[in-house]
């Protein structure tokens, strides 16, 4: 119902209240004719008293006859205002029940045009926002090289190569030097047991860095191993220098993670065969493959020996979704690779890793905590070459 219809209807209402009120008032008109003309022949009756007993009676008759039609009038006029007041009760009932039902349209029609002019704001917020991420929605050259390529480790030893992904450089929590920061790299548990052999506590000494302007030509950076799980094929490095390093990874946002699934596009970093980071691109195809008991998503971009503990990132984003850890083989006498069908360990399982392992600073980017020190080989008393000679 429109608010012209209710309006309508309300009219209506007063228009029936009117009728009735004339009604009344024709009726009382109408009795006091009737009072007025009795009263002039009862006077006329007195005045006359010569007359016989016969036109008498049928005076009285006639009197008689104009009180009871005067009663009768009466009853239709108390009757009359009943029905007047009833309908006047319902038509107030009526009116109210409009006027009410036109206060609830109009704050659902303000209601309506507020939620349009939020609707509107926020249109042009997202508009603007588009545009501050329009050139992101591509993948270019230099923000891959960026974001995929630099945060990329190189690993040697024990005739053997892998990778690894600087995901962290922060500061130690307050109280700490400054000038130090904490340095930290993923990489695939098996490609620091290669290197390392049986030797776990060993620092790995041929670490390779690719940031602009970091000095590789002495090959002096070590790494240590800080955290792993053998059947996660997971492990955490902390990278010989407590220099801060010019940028590392960006870990995939959870809620973004989930949307991922087959077909979604990705790209995987590494050093196959000992080379200098190679990108190839390729789609995720699983995301349930368990291998004993642990599950890992396949991806089908190009990988060779060497991409293990390498990054895999989500394209064109750019933001890493998970640690690649092995290449499927096929025959028992003499294996052969199969390079399009790739694992890796998804960034949703490591980082519940981290949390089990209490560094889950890594994964939120907040300074390493005091508890963490020692696990993280900082100590307060020992400084940097640069602080002793400012010192």
């Amino acid at each position: 119902m429109t608010a012209d219809t209710l309006r309508g209807r309300l009219r209506g209402g007063r228009t029936r209240l009117l009728a009735l009120l004339v009604l009344l008032a024709l009726v009382v008109v109408h009795s006091q004719r009737v009072s007025r003309g009795m009263a002039e022949r009862a006077t006329g009756s007195e005045l006359s008293g010569r007359e016989d007993s016969g036109d008498g009676r049928r005076r009285q008759a006639i009197l008689e006859g104009l009180l009871r039609r005067i009663d009768d009038s009466q009853r239709r006029i108390e009757q009359a205002l009943g029905d007047l007041d009833v309908a006047s009760r319902a038509l107030e009932t009526e009116r109210a029940g409009f006027q009410a039902e036109l206060e609830a349209r109009d704050s659902r029609l303000r209601s309506s045009l507020a939620d349009v002019a939020a609707v509107k704001a926020l249109a042009r917020d997202n508009a603007v926002r588009l545009g501050d991420i329009g050139p992101e929605t591509e993948l270019s050259s230099e923000r891959g090289k960026r974001l995929m390529i630099q945060p990329t480790v190189q690993l040697r030893g024990n005739g053997t190569v892998g990778s690894a992904v600087v995901v962290y450089s922060g500061p130690f929590a307050e109280g700490a030097s400054p000038q130090r920061h904490c340095n930290l790299a993923l990489t695939a548990f098996h490609v620091v047991a290669e290197v390392l052999g049986n030797r776990l506590e060993r620092e790995i000494d041929a670490v390779k860095l690719f940031f602009p302007g970091t000095d590789q030509e002495t090959g002096a950076l070590t790494a240590r191993l800080i955290a792993y799980d053998k059947a996660k094929d997971i492990a955490l490095l902390s990278l010989g220098t407590e220099v801060r390093l010019p940028g590392f990874a960006h870990l995939q946002d959870d809620a973004l993670l989930g949307e991922l699934d087959i077909f979604s596009q990705a790209c995987v970093v590494g050093c196959p065969l000992g080379s200098n980071p190679v990108a190839t691109m390729g789609q995720i195809t699983a995301v349930d493959k368990e291998v004993d008991g642990e599950k890992f998503w396949m991806i089908n971009a190009p990988t060779y020996f060497g991409n293990s503990g390498g990054g895999v990132y989500s394209v064109p984003d750019c933001n890493l979704i998970g640690i690649f850890s092995m290449i499927y083989t096929y025959g028992k006498a003499k294996p052969r690779l199969v390079p399009h069908m790739g694992l890796f360990l998804p960034l949703g399982t490591i980082r519940r890793w981290l949390d089990n392992e209490g560094l889950g600073f890594v994964h939120e980017g907040s300074p390493v905590p005091a508890k963490a020190w020692k696990k993280m080989g900082y100590s307060p008393q020992s400084r940097l070459p640069e602080e002793e000679k400012s010192g």
